[in-house]
């Protein structure tokens, strides 16, 4: 066999091995999106562009196609992004990109419509003659800083990540109305855990089914959260790993001087109507989760956001006493001590909130638990100096007897 023959029995044999390693066609999607079956539709072309050595704009817009369809469209805009990379002019990415933003109330979904030729500008004139304010990414009480059509840079270019975080779940508690009325109302609190919310599924890959957001919750709601977390453990083991966020009051017990979250049936002197932290605390370290990480927008010494007092009542803020963690959990808290924990009124979010989200923006969600810390820490310091004229200083801890580096726990690439 001279060396002619023996490059086109090599050919042969590859490309045999590579059509047998492809295990479905276009055919197979076309017939998938046909009967509705668009899981089947995502697994036949995450096999096509797997398997193809030269990969197409269309291979990655039918997937997104797939994804729109199912309700995916988060992963349906990274699609379409992937597309737009093979073929930057097509209008039908730019499109279908810009219905997926719409859907998640992404406003920069206007400057693909504007791309996306006659289609996309109907779609335009549309949202503004129905005067859609995107209502069911923003709270149902209205912000002090109200004016929604200037989002804080925070709200907008949230970055979208490839990376499908399927382990990761993410707990989210914002408290912004209380039914006592004398205690004060959370500005920005639900802003804060929806926006959250929000950058864990666009920007840490986490799917929204695995994250489970409650709003003005009352104290039977925080124990029902408390116990999906818990089954969350018992079903994933040492795999998962779990992001608790709460934006609202905090509350001090004057005689034991133990802190407390105050849920939104909670009476302020009432120390008995609130969740206990140390219990909290206590029940993440008996979970099984490779780590646990607690983000606190939240003051515990009586008072408010503002700097005043959580009600008329209390005159005096207390120093709770520091809570001990066990188990794989790290805490991050808006502020230390008697601190207070402060509004940003110009971004429209908690200080604490917002440089939460300003980090996972500039690192695109690849980040430390460590380094989220450190920039959260130094910049509130310094912002709440420079804007309020007292300093508000957030903590990190960590268990002492945690099995993993909790330090270098990674947000997205766990």
């Amino acid at each position: 066999m001279n060396s002619l023959s023996k490059v086109f029995l090599i050919a042969a044999v590859w490309a045999t091995s590579s059509l047998s390693a492809l295990a479905y066609t276009l055919e197979d999607y076309d017939r998938a999106m046909r009967r509705g079956d668009y899981s089947q539709a995502i697994t036949v072309m995450n096999d096509i562009i797997n398997h193809s050595e030269t990969k197409t704009g269309d291979y990655y817009y039918k997937r997104a196609c797939a994804y729109e369809k199912n309700g995916n469209f988060v992963y349906a805009a990274i699609d379409c992004g992937t597309a737009l990379s093979h073929s930057a002019d097509n209008k039908s990415y730019y499109l279908l990109r810009a219905r997926c933003k719409y859907k998640i109330n992404d406003p920069t979904y206007i400057a693909d419509a504007e791309k996306a030729g006659e289609e996309g500008l109907a779609m335009i004139k549309k949202d503004r003659n129905r005067g859609r304010t995107h209502s069911s990414n923003y709270p149902s009480t209205p912000l002090r800083n109200s004016d929604l059509s200037r989002p804080s840079d925070v709200d907008i270019n949230i970055p979208l990540t490839s990376h499908r975080n399927e382990n990761s779940f993410a707990l989210i508690l914002c408290i912004e109305n209380y039914l006592e009325n004398n205690i004060s109302r959370v500005d920005y609190a639900i802003n804060d855990g929806r926006k959250f919310k929000e950058y864990c599924i666009k920007t840490l890959g986490i799917p929204e089914n695995n994250i489970h957001l409650r709003t003005d919750a009352t104290l039977n709601q925080f124990r029902q959260d408390l116990k999906w977390a818990n089954g969350i453990s018992d079903a994933f083991g040492e795999k998962a790993n779990l992001i608790v966020y709460y934006s609202g009051h905090g509350m001090p017990d004057e005689r034991s001087r133990k802190a407390y979250l105050l849920p939104a049936d909670g009476i302020a002197n009432d120390p008995e109507s609130g969740y206990p932290l140390s219990q909290l605390y206590q029940e993440l370290g008996e979970m099984n989760f490779n780590s646990s990480l607690v983000l606190l927008d939240a003051c515990f010494s009586g008072s408010k956001k503002d700097g005043e007092m959580l009600t008329k009542s209390k005159g005096v803020a207390i120093k709770p006493d520091p809570e001990e963690l066990t188990g794989n959990v790290a805490v991050l808290s808006a502020t230390q001590s008697d601190d207070t924990a402060y509004f940003d009124d110009e971004n429209g979010h908690g200080l604490f909130t917002y440089f939460i989200l300003k980090k996972l923006q500039l690192t695109k969600g690849n980040v430390t638990i460590s380094d989220l810390a450190d920039y959260v820490t130094d910049n509130v310091k310094k912002t709440s100096v420079l804007k309020k004229s007292k300093m508000q200083s957030p903590t990190i801890e960590y268990s002492c007897d945690s099995s993993v580096d909790l330090e270098k726990v990674n947000l997205q690439r766990r």
